[in-house]
């Protein structure tokens, strides 16, 4: 029988754990393959549901956010509140009085009218006129909205940089990208923010494309996905979204910046409200107009 010495039978041994490390890796790396190449549809995005579940006493105390006339939701205390929950039990509708802000500055304080719904979508008629720009309005003498420190800005290399840290392993489905606009503002009055609209520059690896809304924090440079979406097939997904940046705006009156942005598909349009907490930024409030097929 032929004896080894105990190093070489411990070189042995980390030799055999080496060659198990590699083909458990090797294994992994395939089935982590095969899924990219099967996974024809891909959504990302952090959501909170709290809006859907507030009381009644928040409810009916609520304040609308009305964004193009459509009610997105409403506010109460810094709570959030569905818009099905704000029209059926609010007791802030008629004549209540709004301030409405466009991309630009506040336009000025104005009332809302008439309330319409379209199966679960509630729109308003208010007395600011329709311009072709878009606006959001919230409740009159409510925090000051940031919307003049929210600008659209020069795309700079970074903002290349930022995208591929915020895509990480989704770049695999595609590596080209397209910054569509970046905007800077604040979360805060120390947190600064790039807010990055990005598509697919062509169709990827996988023969998909994609759709995304970065946000970046130059303070610590870092940056993840607000947002995110991939279709395989592009001619047959018409759900599938392209995604832009609307406004950052405190929304709620908690003295932090909400964002929000608009997905585009084929026949619907679609306003979500992002609140940041916990070092993210996290959907609360979402609604959609939905156009004739």
């Amino acid at each position: 029988m032929k004896k080894y010495s105990k190093s070489v039978l411990k070189f042995k041994k980390i030799y055999i754990l080496l060659i198990a490390i590699f083909v458990i890796l090797l294994v992994l790396g395939m089935v982590l393959l095969l899924c990219f190449c099967f996974n024809d549809r891909i959504d990302v995005e952090r959501q909170l549901d709290d809006a859907k579940n507030v009381s009644d006493d928040v409810a009916t105390n609520s304040t609308p956010i009305i964004i193009d006339n459509l009610v997105i939701g409403a506010t109460y205390n810094s709570r959030w509140v569905s818009a099905n929950k704000y029209y059926f039990k609010s007791s802030n509708k008629n004549d209540y009085e709004i301030d409405v802000y466009n991309n630009s500055a506040r336009a000025g304080t104005y009332k809302v009218n008439e309330f319409l719904t379209d199966e679960n979508t509630v729109f308003v008629n208010t007395t600011y006129p329709n311009y072709v720009d878009e606006y959001f309005a919230i409740a009159k003498d409510s925090n000051y909205a940031l919307t003049s420190q929210f600008n659209e800005a020069e795309i700079h290399d970074i903002d290349y940089q930022y995208v591929k840290k915020a895509l990480g392993i989704y770049r695999i489905y595609n590596t080209t990208m397209n910054i569509k606009n970046v905007y800077s503002g604040y979360i805060d009055t120390n947190t600064p923010v790039r807010i990055i609209s990005v598509t697919s520059n062509g169709k990827g690896l996988f023969g998909g494309v994609y759709s995304a809304i970065i946000a970046a924090y130059p303070n610590n440079n870092e940056a993840d996905i607000v947002q995110y979406s991939y279709t395989k097939d592009l001619k047959n997904s018409d759900d599938f979204p392209l995604y832009s940046v609307e406004f950052l705006a405190d929304l709620n009156g908690d003295g932090i910046s909400d964002l929000v942005t608009r997905g585009v598909t084929e026949f619907n349009v679609t306003y979500n409200v992002f609140e940041y907490k916990e070092n993210t930024f996290y959907k609360v409030l979402s609604e959609t107009m939905k156009g004739n097929k």
